[in-house]
């Protein structure tokens, strides 16, 4: 005998199964939603990690808003960030290139920071061993995306003053393009005086510097997150 089907069976499964028109609205929304960033000029990447974040923030906390990612002048100046910036999200190793291996370092500052959860600031205070080419920068942006404040450094590294000039007008051209990114002027602070803040190789930091190092970077992320 040909067994029948049980017309309540059939039923609780109509009843508890998604009707695929219902879905049509959502998926339609999402590709509209890609269509219409695309057109102004924006990244599906951008897209997929805006994030809305709160708009007042605690300053006496204030790291806890903050990815850090950076080289020896940081690694000698680890102790002034994390009392700069309670709570900050702070991965920093001596020769630590911004897009590129090093012997040194091993994984670049690019392929370390996609293994962390970012937080609304990014801060990338690299290229103080090899510099940042434009293109490295663009990488490192799209990674990032739109829905998060950027703070990159500018370079002082008084031994090699035509690549710091260059590496230098590579990190300003970007970020004067770019709303979302500021910067923390480490050249400028010891274009004049490298003696002040550095030691005899004119790129890292007496301990003095270490602590002007992290005043610096606690300003330059104030300013992102509009903290008077």
């Amino acid at each position: 005998m040909t067994e029948q089907a049980d017309p309540e069976r059939i039923s609780d499964y109509t009843n508890d199964t998604v009707p695929i028109r219902s879905i049509i609205p959502i998926v339609a929304v999402f590709f509209v939603s890609i269509y219409l960033a695309l057109s102004f000029g924006l990244s599906v990447n951008a897209i997929v990690k805006t994030t809305k974040y709160q708009t007042t923030y605690n300053a006496e906390h204030v790291g806890k808003y903050v990815t850090l990612i950076g080289d020896s002048i940081s690694y000698m100046s680890q102790e002034e960030l994390r009392d700069a910036l309670p709570g900050v999200d702070l991965e920093v190793k001596g020769g630590m290139q911004f897009a590129r291996y090093s012997k040194w370092a091993g994984e670049s500052g690019m392929a370390r920071i996609k293994k962390h959860a970012l937080r609304e600031v990014v801060v990338f205070l690299l290229g103080s061993n090899e510099g940042v080419t434009t293109e490295e920068l663009k990488a490192f942006h799209d990674y990032v995306g739109e829905g998060h404040k950027i703070v990159l450094m500018t370079i002082y590294r008084g031994h090699r003053p035509d690549d710091m000039a260059r590496w230098n007008d590579n990190i300003k051209s970007f970020a004067a393009e770019h709303e979302n990114v500021y910067l923390m002027d480490w050249y400028s602070e010891n274009a004049d005086n490298p003696s002040r803040y550095l030691l005899q190789d004119m790129l890292h930091p007496v301990k003095s510097g270490e602590l002007r190092f992290a005043e610096l970077v606690r300003q330059s992320v104030l300013q992102a997150l509009d903290i008077s």
